[in-house]
């Protein structure tokens, strides 16, 4: 599991119950993926 998946789900699941928390946690996450493609974007196909 990477570290983005990781601490997805852990702040994920200590906030369940937070409406607010958890956009937060959905604005990280795009985030998070927007620049991890950004990141591979230069990579080019692996395997």
């Amino acid at each position: 599991m990477d570290l983005k998946t990781k601490i997805t789900r852990s702040l994920r699941s200590s906030t369940s119950d937070k409406e607010s928390m958890n956009r937060k946690i959905l604005k990280w996450h795009k985030s998070l993926k927007e620049v991890e493609t950004m990141l591979n974007r230069g990579r080019g196909k692996q395997g």
